[in-house]
């Protein structure tokens, strides 16, 4: 009995910890770098070097693979129902309700666009942006051709849970 007791406390344990670590979303444009990191859980990367390539680890299983070598199930039509457009409505907005929820969830907590416009005088014109209080250090209007943008979000997956249910 007491074993029993200790495999549902290990698998509350592991349920509390999947539900408490963090997710972080990395974008890098400067070269070509995407990923999602689910802290000791796994992540998966996509970046591109001549193609595109896509990179997953999930605990102890690693794969790297050209995307151009996933191909999909041919997809089927499906029949459609007749659905009253208010029964309609009303999902669709009650869904993106939830949506919007789950949205503000998400904590940026590392951002820089880098933006050349190619034209000078409107890049005079934009250029005491770098210097606004919620742009300072963020936003960099230049004269030197780049263009980037670096960002990093965080979250949890109970927040997205709990929003998503709520």
């Amino acid at each position: 009995m007491i074993w029993l007791i200790g495999i549902v406390v290990f698998l509350l344990l592991i349920l509390c910890w999947l539900l408490i670590s963090p997710l972080v979303i990395n974008i890098d444009t400067r070269i070509p770098n995407a990923g999602i990191r689910w802290v000791s859980i796994g992540n998966a990367r996509i970046w591109f070097e001549e193609e595109w390539w896509l990179s997953m680890r999930i605990l102890f299983f690693r794969k790297t693979f050209r995307l151009a070598e996933i191909k999909g199930k041919p997809r089927k039509t499906k029949v459609r129902k007749e659905i009253k457009e208010s029964k309609r409505k009303t999902n669709i907005n009650r869904m993106m309700m939830k949506i919007v929820r789950v949205i503000k969830t998400f904590r940026v907590t590392k951002w820089e666009l880098a933006v050349d416009s190619g034209d000078y005088s409107r890049n005079a014109q934009l250029y005491p942006l770098n210097f606004l209080p919620y742009t300072f250090k963020h936003l960099y209007v230049n004269f030197r051709d780049e263009n980037y943008l670096l960002l990093t979000i965080r979250n949890r997956p109970w927040k997205i849970l709990y929003s998503f249910l709520r």
